[in-house]
């Protein structure tokens, strides 16, 4: 009878366990920022642009992309690495920094069966890439992972992405070295009970 029990109990709890995994669908493009002339910005695909503009390019203001994602940039604080541009809501109290004047970023939804708010960033630069997911996590817009930090924490110097995989809760990155001697793959998976990504590295 207990072994019975617990069979039932086990499996009761597999499916919940299941029920409440997060599942990734493929990203979807929505837009992209890129630098321009005098450090203003070109943007592509946003639904809506309220900026000062240079000639051709954007210099303070912001866009939104879909419906919900505001990009909030000012070329006067471009020069600083950890200011200049801030993904998240139209209130820029609640957004997040992510730098995106170098190189070009593509922006994209990543959408997902928990119903949560995410974007994936993705940066070329001449120096290598960026690769970044960013939220709405309980109403606060956050950054859930970006491989700057991934790469100094085990310390991968000189790696960049090659490819980019997307399939139940795990977001799966190649990386290689520029010089193609090195490879390893880097696994962000979701994790439901503390609503974040855990990393691993193989």
């Amino acid at each position: 009878m207990f072994k019975k029990f617990f069979t039932v109990t086990f499996a009761l709890m597999m499916l919940t366990t299941q029920a409440f995994a997060m599942t990734f669908q493929q990203p979807e493009k929505i837009g992209s920022a890129s630098i321009g002339g005098r450090q203003g910005l070109s943007i592509e695909g946003a639904t809506k642009i309220d900026a000062e503009m240079n000639q051709n390019v954007y210099m303070k203001g912001y866009a939104i992309f879909g419906d919900k994602l505001y990009l909030h940039f000012d070329d006067a604080t471009a020069d600083d690495f950890t200011s200049g541009s801030w993904f998240g809501s139209s209130d820029r109290s609640n957004t997040v920094q992510y730098y995106v004047f170098e190189g070009s970023t593509s922006i994209s939804r990543l959408p997902n069966d928990a119903g949560i708010d995410m974007y994936l960033l993705t940066t070329e630069t001449g120096g290598g890439n960026i690769v970044a997911v960013i939220g709405n996590r309980d109403g606060k817009w956050v950054k859930f992972f970006d491989t700057n930090i991934t790469k100094e924490n085990y310390g991968l110097k000189g790696y960049f992405t090659k490819n980019i995989k997307v399939s139940g809760d795990t977001i799966t990155l190649v990386m290689s070295s520029f010089d193609q001697k090195n490879s390893c793959v880097i696994q962000y998976n979701w994790d439901e009970s503390a609503k974040w990504f855990g990393v691993e590295k193989f």
